[in-house]
């Protein structure tokens, strides 16, 4: 939207603000999908779903971009303290899942603002060879953004180097591996990125909640859409309170037309960091 501008045709898929790991495309989704120009997702497992649905389409124009394949891809990391998952599985099928398991991939890549500028030049140089015509305005258009992505990075930069601490406790899931790591900011957490898992156990509790009063944290976090109970059971016992980091995995259609952005939603974050670390 940044780059093509406010009346460009696009259609966000995840428009009821359904988490990207539960979402199913409907029969008109893969309707809208097949029928596209340029087809944008993470790529990765979470977006495993969409690679039939291209392959299958009979439109010669259809241009996918994955977000995974532009930028480095960490491996998912498993926290000192964390939840670990459950991996059940038969004896035959031991070996290929422990493989698979291992080279787990974590795809909350937008996280990182570096990452994002990136991904932002990429999609504005395949928006101008799908349309000549108007390139000179996508080229502009990304420029622009680039530039306030960049200054509002500075400002991370700037928030992290100066604060009075540099841990983050998350009793909750960790999507925020690639933001974390650009900042060298110390992270403990409940679970992964993409755990299904809402109950964390008694270790894991006493282990965060241990953290926050070792570390003499006053906040502990949580994102968004999170229930909050893992958070309200380390709070009551570290004395820490709550606030909420946005993951920016997903936006209602009314937030995005009454403006939240990622740009809003990663200044928002800021705010909030600022208070966290300080």
């Amino acid at each position: 939207r940044e780059i093509m501008g406010k009346d460009a045709n696009i259609e966000l898929l995840l428009k009821s603000k359904v988490d990207m790991h539960n979402y199913k495309p409907s029969a008109e989704d893969i309707l809208k999908i097949k029928n596209c120009d340029l087809f944008i997702d993470i790529g990765g497992e979470s977006d495993e779903w969409a690679k039939d649905i291209v392959a299958s389409a009979d439109n010669s124009r259809l241009s996918v971009l994955s977000l995974i394949d532009l930028v480095e891809v960490k491996e998912e990391e498993t926290l000192e303290g964390m939840e670990e998952e459950d991996h059940e599985h038969d004896e035959d099928e031991e070996h290929d899942e422990d493989e698979e398991h291992e080279s787990e991939k974590d795809e909350h890549v937008w996280t990182s603002l570096k990452n994002v500028q990136i991904i932002v030049r990429a999609i504005s140089e395949r928006l101008c060879a799908l349309d000549a015509q108007n390139s000179a305005e996508y080229k502009k258009n990304a420029d622009s953004y680039i530039e306030k992505l960049a200054a509002l990075e500075k400002q991370y930069a700037e928030t992290v180097s100066t604060a009075k601490r540099n841990t983050l406790v998350f009793a909750d899931r960790f999507p925020f591996r690639y933001l974390a790591d650009d900042y060298s900011l110390e992270c403990f957490a409940a679970f992964s990125g993409c755990s299904a898992e809402t109950q964390a156990s008694f270790e894991t509790v006493a282990f965060l909640a241990e953290k926050v009063k070792e570390k003499n944290l006053p906040f502990v976090l949580v994102i968004d859409g999170s229930d909050g109970s893992v958070a309200q059971t380390v709070a009551s016992q570290s004395g820490a309170k709550i606030m909420t980091l946005d993951s920016c995995q997903s936006v209602s259609e009314d937030e995005s037309k009454e403006g939240k952005s990622y740009l809003s939603v990663m200044q928002e974050n800021l705010n909030v960091l600022k208070e966290v670390l300080n």
